[in-house]
This record gives structure tokens, sequence and C-alpha cells, in this order.
């Protein structure tokens, strides 16, 4: 049966978690959230705010190879991440990567206003193809969709076009769906590798299917 989480009683996990493949980041230091990570996604946890926030969902980009994070970020805050994975800094007036960029290990999917040195760091240090873009005809594409190098969901109002540019870059095949009884911002609650998932207490049976057939096919 799969993890149904909240996080300080709410449902929206993917605003406070990062996860990979290797690690995961989390904004609030609760011990059932901390083992149901370790337990569903099998990786390393780190917990620690970014920026002073507990939003570190929001606030982080990063995947295999590393994370991205606004310069703000405290050395306090950095140096716990740095236990777990290489980091870089950005300079940018933009503070929330992780609502901007969606990505895997192979590919991202950007939003089209963002400064273009976050693409270029997004390319670079991540080491993946990028391209600018909408999921849903929404610009936080982070938070409109999460994708694994297994699979992924979008949000249910994804084009083809959008459909197809996703699976394009990030060489995945990927579904559409919703989370937490109706929500179409699937990254707000829903955390996933290609090992497994949580998702938040909220979402019903017939979503956790087309989860499961989008993240898993």
């Amino acid at each position: 049966m799969p993890k149904l989480l909240a996080i300080k009683g709410v449902p929206l996990i993917g605003l406070y978690v990062r996860a990979t493949e290797e690690f995961a980041i989390v904004g609030v230091n609760e011990r059932g959230v901390v083992g149901s990570l370790k337990e569903e996604l099998d990786v390393d946890v780190v917990v620690t705010t970014v920026m002073g926030s507990e939003l570190v969902g929001a606030l982080v980009c990063a995947n295999s190879k590393g994370v991205l994070v606004n310069s703000q970020i405290s050395r306090r805050e950095l140096e716990r991440i740095e236990k777990i994975a290489e980091v870089k800094t950005v300079e940018s007036n933009v503070t929330c990567l992780g609502n901007v960029v969606c990505l895997n290990d192979r590919g991202a999917i950007i939003h089209p206003e963002v400064d273009e040195n976050i693409e270029e760091s997004v390319r670079d240090f991540l080491d993946v193809e990028t391209a600018r873009g909408t999921i849903g005809g929404v610009k936080t594409v982070g938070m409109s969709a999460v994708v694994t190098n297994r699979g992924g969901l979008l949000n249910p109002n994804a084009s083809e076009w959008e459909i197809r540019k996703v699976e394009d870059v990030m060489k995945v095949d990927v579904g559409t769906g919703t989370v937490n009884f109706g929500v179409e911002l699937v990254g707000t609650g829903l955390v996933a590798n290609s090992k497994g998932y949580v998702a938040g207490k909220d979402t019903t049976g017939f979503e956790l299917g087309l989860i499961e057939e989008a993240l898993f096919p």
C-alpha cells in the first residue's frame, strides 16, 4: 500500500520535500515523514530549512547530479545539504527554483521567463537537456508535474504538445492526473523517484491508480 502523508497536518507534501534518485531534502523534522521517505524512496534524507523557510520543495531544484539553490541560502543550510549532494548557488531574483524547473536525470522543462543563468546552471551543472515551456498552461512547471527517470505525472490540463515536449526532453513516458482529491498542481502533493512515491493524505484511490500507471509504466 502506498504511503499517504501529511506534513504539519498539511497534505501538500511536495512543498516541503525535494527528492531525487539518491537523496531527499526535507524542511520539517517529523520522524514519520523522514522514515517514510527513506522506506518508500530508498534515499538518504537531510533535514534543513532553505533561506529560513521550511518549503524546500519549492525552493530547491535537484537531480542525482546535485542541487541548485538561490545564493541567499545561509552557510549553515548549505553545509547541511553538502553532506549528501554537490550544490551550486545561483544569483537570481527568483528564489523558488523548485517551482520553476521540472527535471529528472535526463532533461528539464523550465519556466519560459526565468533568467538565462538559471537555465545555464540547470543545463551545465545538472547535466541535462533543457527546454522552456509550460505544463498544463502553468509556468511554474516544477509544481505542475512530477517526472522521474521511469515515468511522470502531469497536470491534467497538459496539452498533447506539452506532453510530447516533456517526453522528448526528459526521455520518459508520462500520464496525467490529480492529487489530494482533485488538485491539478500535482507537484504540491506527490514526491517520487523511480523506486517509489509518497502522496498527500487526501489523495484518493482512483488518483493513486493513475499515479502508479504514470510513474511505473
